[in-house]
């Protein structure tokens, strides 16, 4: 079974030992915008919905290379019984829809805490969220999530030694200018991005997107126009929007679809 964006595969579940139905999204996506902090904008698609693995069965949730990857004994038996004390109740569907979405990557967020995953993949689980909440334009619940992961970045360059996964304390101390920066706190917006821009210039190794994307934004943010940094102006990206939604065609209204339960527990 697939649709146009995603398709359907079975995989086994690391915690339960289960075949599961998951959803992977195809590839062919089309970005027609990318955010400071990278969050993409995709044509008549929004993939950060089903970035997340659940589990059918037991209710795990966690992004594809953490669902692979084989767990010991003791994290499998920590997290089953989480998981059955939190009586977390999954109804798998193809199509997510925001609140499933959401729902799903609180879940993970649960399932990483749980864990004791590294604060940096915490913190990126949780700066999805607040992309989908952007997406969605609740605004108020994304500068939430946006907060808790500046917070879990700032806690993990303290404490952690990278990389983790692909990250690397460069591109953490970006995304905390990027970060502050989206939240309107631009003086430590500044003082992150230029340690990160001073750093570029002290070892050519550096990497040369980043840098160049963390002094675009340093120069953007001292100059009070961080919004418009990708290169359109916040006024063109509201008209271009409007005339979008003025001429799309009507959609059919979608099925009711009954709330799975990890939407009731994490919604």
């Amino acid at each position: 079974m697939s649709t146009e964006f995603t398709f359907v595969v079975e995989k086994n579940c690391p915690i339960c030992g289960k075949s599961t139905r998951v959803v992977k999204v195809k590839s062919r996506l089309v970005a027609t915008q990318v955010d400071n902090d990278y969050c993409c904008h995709y044509r008549d698609f929004e993939p950060y919905r089903y970035h997340i693995w659940v589990c059918e069965h037991c209710g795990f949730a966690a992004d594809e290379k953490v669902f692979l990857t084989a767990l010991p004994m003791s994290k499998r038996e920590l997290m089953g019984n989480a998981l059955v004390e939190k009586n977390v109740h999954f109804d798998f569907h193809e199509e997510r829809d925001v609140p499933d979405g959401i729902a799903s990557v609180k879940l993970a967020i649960f399932c990483a805490e749980v864990l004791k995953a590294p604060l940096a993949r915490r913190a990126g689980i949780t700066l999805r969220l607040a992309w989908i909440y952007r997406l969605s334009g609740n605004r108020d619940k994304e500068k939430i999530y946006l907060e808790k992961a500046l917070n879990l970045y700032i806690r993990s360059l303290e404490t952690e030694r990278y990389p983790i996964d692909t990250l690397t304390d460069s591109m953490v101390m970006y995304l905390i200018g990027a970060l502050y920066a989206d939240l309107g706190v631009r003086d430590k917006a500044v003082l992150y991005l230029s340690r990160l821009v001073e750093e570029k210039n002290r070892s050519p190794v550096a990497n040369d997107k980043l840098y160049r994307d963390a002094r675009r934004l340093w120069q953007a943010v001292r100059e009070g126009t961080a919004d418009s940094v990708d290169g359109t102006e916040p006024e063109a990206k509201a008209e271009q929007a409007a005339r979008e939604k003025a001429s799309a065609p009507a959609k059919k209204a979608a099925p009711v679809k009954k709330k799975s339960g990890f939407s009731r527990w994490f919604s």
